[in-house]
């Protein structure tokens, strides 16, 4: 974290020595550690309500596809997706009465092919 090596580490133990001495360093030390060990407690506690918290927002879905983004894994990116996307359009189809509406769709469809082919049968009897 701070990138100490042997030789800094031994300056601030000397100079720890000289400020606080020898007779009040063990107490130093130890409130040191208690201190220490508090801040890493509470970065755990901290990290794991951020992790519970992320598990009851269902986050997982989203941290699944950022994986699969970072690993080029686009098809079951586009597969999750499409369910999703499936389910909501049958959602939305139901309650608005949309298949009523396809159904309509389709049998103008039919009926204008059916238009065009008759008339096409006319112009060709018209022309003989």
């Amino acid at each position: 974290m701070f990138d100490l090596g042997w030789s800094e580490f031994l300056i601030v133990g000397f100079v720890l020595m000289m400020v606080v001495g020898p007779k009040d360093l063990p107490k130093v030390l130890r409130t040191f550690s208690k201190f220490s060990s508090q801040a890493r407690s509470m970065a755990r506690e901290f990290t794991s309500s951020l992790e519970e918290a992320s598990k009851d927002a269902n986050m997982g879905d989203v941290k699944q596809i950022v994986s699969d983004i970072k690993t080029g894994k686009f098809e079951d990116m586009a597969d999750m997706m499409d369910d999703d996307m499936k389910s909501e359009l049958d959602d939305i189809k139901a309650s608005t009465g949309l298949s009523e509406v396809s159904d309509e769709i389709k049998s103008l469809q039919s009926d204008a092919k059916a238009a065009a082919e008759t008339s096409s049968d006319d112009a060709d009897t018209k022309r003989t």
